[in-house]
Parts: structure tokens; C-alpha cells; sequence
């Protein structure tokens, strides 16, 4: 006993204690060797039941998103909330400065007039900057609304930097009909933009046509009109050197 190595069993395959060691509630192999696992009983975290490979399917079929549900929509930020917090912030830094005017023994007509300054310049920035002033990604208030008010606009970013459409729906790539849907649609209107361009394309080709008529035609009557203006210093050409003649 003590440090003293326990002899090993005999019938090893066949003992007990082995199976017990290889072995989880009575079920699985007595030996791992050759069998390429650990000798338990495990859960296969891959398989799809008949029931849920349903459930899926008929999801699918009505063309919802049972299979595939959409994650909830985050709770969005209340601006009557917000609003009420930002004018709470410009009278908690009016009282402030009236309470340092008070220590300093500035006058009450000063001070009120001072905090009414304070006041006027903190609405008409408020008003400015909206009910949502810039708040970074990085900056937490550790308000409800505020926060929500501050990840929604990050989200907005980063939608607009992925170029990712106002409209998706989360889930949505997996609805195979809807995406069929989708594939169509974005068929049928390049097909549409495809002959409004053809048709801009006749149009012009037509109006470029028209134009080399007209100006086809002006150069036939500028010609004529050369052509008897050269037939006419001609024939009086002509006549003056018939009177030389006769002269």
C-alpha cells in the first residue's frame, strides 16, 4: 500500500473496474482501441431531428421566416425621454452658476441675468443639435434611452459603410423562396432599365438621323442657291460681252 503500484488485473477486458472507467452509465465499448474515440456515449450536436427538419421545411413552404425567425428589434430610444434629460442637464448647470455667483456675492439682478444668458445659449444649442446630441460609439452614458439612441446611429454608420439596405430583415438569406422572389425582381428591373436604354438609344438614333436629313438638305439648298447665283453672273457676264461686241 502507500506508494506501492496496485498489480494489473488479469482479465483486463473482462474486469470491472476497467469498465467502469470506459465505460458511461453501462453503455460503450470496453476497450477504445482501434475504435478512434474515447470509449463514451456522446450527443451528436449535428443532427437535425425529423421534427425540427420539418418545422423548417413548412416554414419555408409558407414563405414565412418560422424556420429562420427574425431576432427581435432592439427597443428603440424614447426622444421625449431624451429631451426631458437634456433640459434636466441645462437647469442642473444654470443652478450650478447661480450657486457660484451667490458664493463670489454677485448681485441677484447680475446673477439672473447671467444664468438667463447660460440658459438661452444652452436651448438654442439644443434646439440646434436636435433632441440626440453626437455621442462617439466609445461613449456610454449609462442611460437607457441615451445609449439606444447613441446604437442606433452606430448601426446606421455600419450600415451605410457595408452598403447593407434600410429594408433587411435578419434571417432573410436563409428564406430560399425569398430569395428566389428577390432574384426575380432584381431580373425583371434590370430587364426594364435594359429596354428603357434601348428605347433613349432609338430615340437618339432617330433624333441623330433627323439631323443629318436637315443638314443634308441645307447643303443641297445652299448648292442650288450657289448654283444660281454662278448661272446668273453668267448670263449677265455674257451680255455685257455681247454689247462690247456690238459696240
Amino acid at each position: 500500500i502507500g506508494g506501492a503500484r496496485q498489480p494489473r488485473c488479469r482479465y483486463s477486458l473482462a474486469c470491472p473496474h476497467r469498465a467502469a472507467r470506459t465505460m458511461y452509465n453501462g453503455i460503450g465499448l470496453t476497450t477504445v482501441r482501434g475504435s478512434g474515440t474515447n470509449g463514451y456515449v456522446t450527443r451528436n450536436m449535428a443532427h437535425v431531428s425529423a421534427t425540427r427538419s420539418a418545422h423548417i421545411k413548412n416554414g419555408s413552404k409558407d414563405g414565412g421566416m418560422r424556420g429562420f425567425e427574425a431576432p427581435p428589434a432592439p427597443k428603440r430610444a424614447n426622444s421625449d425621454i431624451l429631451l426631458h434629460n437634456h433640459k434636466r442637464d441645462i437647469e442642473v448647470k444654470c443652478l450650478n452658476l447661480q450657486e457660484k455667483l451667490e458664493e463670489q456675492g454677485v448681485e441677484s439682478d447680475e446673477a439672473d441675468r447671467r444664468v438667463a444668458e447660460l440658459r438661452a445659449s444652452l436651448v438654442a444649442k439644443l434646439k440646434s443639435t436636435g433632441s440626440q446630441p453626437a455621442v462617439g460609439s466609445s461613449c456610454r452614458t449609462g442611460e437607457t434611452h441615451a445609449d439606444a439612441a447613441s446604437k442606433d446611429r452606430e448601426t446606421l454608420a455600419l450600415k451605410d459603410a457595408l452598403g447593407i439596405s434600410s429594408g433587411y430583415v435578419g434571417g432573410s438569406a436563409f428564406d430560399r423562396e425569398l430569395q428566389e422572389r428577390e432574384k426575380q425582381d432584381r431580373a425583371a428591373k434590370r430587364e426594364a432599365e435594359e429596354e428603357e436604354r434601348a428605347e433613349l438609344m432609338a430615340i437618339l438614333e432617330r433624333e441623330q438621323a433627323r439631323e443629318e436629313r436637315q443638314r443634308e438638305k441645307e447643303a443641297r439648298r445652299v448648292e442650288k442657291e450657289e448654283r444660281k447665283e454662278e448661272k446668273k453672273r453668267r448670263k449677265k457676264h455674257s451680255k455685257k460681252r455681247s454689247r462690247s461686241r456690238s459696240d
